[in-house]
Order: C-alpha cells, then structure tokens, then sequence
C-alpha cells in the first residue's frame, strides 16, 4: 500500500511538473562580459537543482572521507566491548559453576578489552571475587587497587565488595574502613548497613549491633520476628561475655523493652547468671515473674530447680511448683524438677513418683540419672544401676544425633 502511494505520488508530481514546464514560456539572460547567454528558464531551474544535488552529495562525501578514521575506530571499539561482554558472560557462567579459576582468567582477558568504566569494573569486582574464594588475597588485593586508581576511593560498588571480602577474611579493620567509604557515598543503603551489623557481631560490639537492628527494624530490611531474634541473641551474648555484678544484671534487665523481658531463653540466661553470682533468690523471683506474666517454658522450670535456696524458702519453691502442675500436668521438665525439689526434702516416694512420671512423658539420661542417684540412697542398688545405665544409653545416642 505504502509503495502504491508513492507511485501515484511520484506520477502526480512527474505530470504536474511537465504541465509547469509547457506553460513555463520564459528566458533567462545570463551576461559575463564578454560574454551574453540566454537560456530557458526551464533549463535555468533543472541546471540549478542538478548543481545543488552535486554540491550535496560532494559534501557527504567529504563529510564521509573526514569521518571515517573516526568511524573505524568507534567500530574496532564496538568490537572490543563486545568481545569483553562475551567473555564477562563466560566469566559469570564460570563463577556460578564453582570455576572460579577459570572465570578469574575470562575477566582479566575482559579487563584488557575494556574501555569503560562500566565494564572494567563489572569483570575487575567479578575477578577479585573469583580470587578470594581460591584465596588468592594477593591478586584480589591488586584488582582492588586497580579499581580505586581508576574508579576513585568513592566507588560504592568497589567499597562494598571490599567489606564483604575483608570481612570474610576477619580482616575488621580494613572491612571497617570500605563500609566507612560505602557510608559516606550512600548513607542509608540497606546492604550497608547489614555488612556492618555481622561486622559488630564479629566484634563483639553488642551495643552497636542492637543499634544497627533498630536501623534495620526502622527502614522495613527486617520484620519484628527477625529483630527480636536479634536482640535475644545480642543479649545473651551480653550476658555470657560480660562479667556483670548482681546490681549491674538488674540494671542492664531494666533497659530492656517489656516485650524482649518476655523471652524465656533470655530469661532463664539471667537467672544462671545470677545464680552464678549466688544471687539464688533473685533468679526464683525472676523466674516466677516471668512464668506469670509471659507463655509457659519448660526451660524456666527446670532451671528453677537448680535454685539452691534456703529451708524456708525451698517450701515456697515447692508449692510454687506444684501450682504449676496443675496446669501442666505433662510437662517433663516440671516433673524432674519436682523430683529434685522432694527429693531435696527427703520426700522419697513423691519424688521417685514424680521422676517415672517424668520418665513416662520423656524420657532423658538427666532423669534417669536423677532417679539413679535416688535409688542408690535408698540402697536399692539394682535399680539404680538399670537407671544408669539407661541414661548412659541415651547420653550417647545424644551425643550420636548431635554429631
């Protein structure tokens, strides 16, 4: 349809232009001393569009001429960049194929083609990559300084690479200070701040990394579930890294928000440290607030019956526990700490009562060991032997499981 347009276009103007030409009677005088031409003026206009038409095409074509030296070297240039796309594409589809050798030497043959910055450092980052993982630091090392000399220390992509790497490596200082350059080029890049938060966890630097969480909490990187999964895990870090005295623990337990004072792993950590510190009866009343207000753990209870308190305290420490029974009658962590309890007070048959029921609801080596030792006393030496070696048995199929 299009090329039919034109014909018609093409005749129309054909027609139109011999009709011009037969109505178009006129002369043109041309005079150069010494010398007089008169010519058509149909003849004058066709020489005129015939001479423009030359003119153009002799400037296109000089224009072409100047130009090609340029146009060579912009095609050998295309050619290049094309030939370091393909091998970076080998390079990658080494790289995830766990050929890092191999992808680190596609990328060294794309850096030789590259001319942008683009591409040199998309194969440079890949290759230092590659490197690390067959621990070649050297070479990493070098490509990094190749990327700062050419790309500037400000490089966000180079500076986060850097950090990632050394801290793999445990080189912190050196992680510290690429993240301290990723920073200052993009202050709230979420990436940064999670390379920084394992940085402080590495560290030891718990304060820092609780406040990093927050950061993270804040810019949505993170849901509650994991930022509470964070902090507990900080926190009890806190307390078993830090030697803290008994006013210090309560202090430290204060600042924590309602929710995170919920946590029965957190919790039952406070309570060892002060039992630890001989602070028996602060643990039972931490404990005992804890089971009151927040969900059920059995973990507590059985740390509850690790308390050593005194006479009058430990009848407290019973009925308390068994309050507890009542509502969670199955619970094998309650019952073995029951048992412990009575057997505490000489009460031998509740006690073995509660431990076979312990036993009954979950069997473990820590109760059978328990009842053992309450039988021994009672000079009922055979069962307490069939008790130990019961939970002899389950301490190493235990221990097989966990290896």
């Amino acid at each position: 349809m299009k090329a039919l347009i034109w014909l018609i276009a093409l005749a129309a103007l054909a027609v139109g232009s011999t009709q011009i030409a037969v109505l178009n009677t006129g002369y043109a005088l041309l005079i150069v001393p010494p010398w007089r031409i008169e010519l058509s003026l149909n003849l004058l206009i066709v020489s005129l569009i015939v001479v423009v038409a030359l003119l153009y095409a002799l400037t296109r074509i000089v224009a072409e001429l100047a130009g090609l030296p340029e146009r060579v070297k912009r095609y050998r240039q295309q050619q290049r960049n094309e030939e370091a796309r393909a091998l970076e594409r080998g390079a990658r589809i080494a790289f995830f194929e766990g050929r890092y050798q191999r992808a680190e030497r596609l990328s060294a043959e794309a850096l030789k083609l590259a001319d942008s910055d683009e591409i040199f450092a998309v194969n440079a980052l890949l290759a230092a990559r590659a490197a690390h993982v067959v621990r070649d630091y050297e070479r990493r090392d070098a490509l990094f300084a190749q990327l700062q000399q050419r790309l500037g220390s400000e490089h966000l992509a180079t500076s986060m690479t850097m950090a990632e790497l050394y801290l793999d490596e445990r080189r912190y200082a050196d992680a510290d200070a690429a993240l301290a350059r990723a920073r200052a080029v993009s202050p709230k890049l979420t990436a940064a701040l999670k390379l920084e938060m394992r940085l402080r966890q590495r560290e030891e630097k718990h304060d820092a990394v609780l406040r990093l969480v927050d950061q993270l909490q804040r810019s949505e990187a993170i849901d509650e579930e994991q930022a509470l999964r964070l902090k507990r895990q900080t926190h009890l870090l806190q307390l078993r890294q830090q030697q803290l005295s008994p006013r210090e623990l309560k202090e430290w337990w204060k600042r924590l928000p309602a929710i995170e004072q919920q946590d029965a792993l957190l919790v039952a950590e406070l309570a060892r440290a002060f039992i630890a510190q001989g602070e028996e009866h602060e643990a039972r009343v931490l404990i005992e607030k804890a089971l009151a207000s927040g969900e059920w753990s059995s973990e507590l209870a059985l740390v509850y019956g690790q308390l050593q308190l005194n006479d009058e305290e430990q009848i407290g420490q019973l009925q308390q526990a068994e309050a507890w029974l009542k509502q969670h009658p199955n619970d094998a962590e309650l019952l073995l700490t029951l048992g412990r309890l009575c057997r505490r007070h000489s009460l031998w048959g509740k006690a073995q009562n509660y431990l076979e029921a312990s036993l009954s609801v979950a069997p473990s080596a820590v109760a059978h060991a328990e009842l053992a030792g309450l039988l021994e006393q009672l000079e009922r030496d055979d069962a307490a032997n069939r008790h130990y070696r019961a939970s002899l048995q389950l301490a190493l199929q235990q221990g097989a499981i966990a290896h």
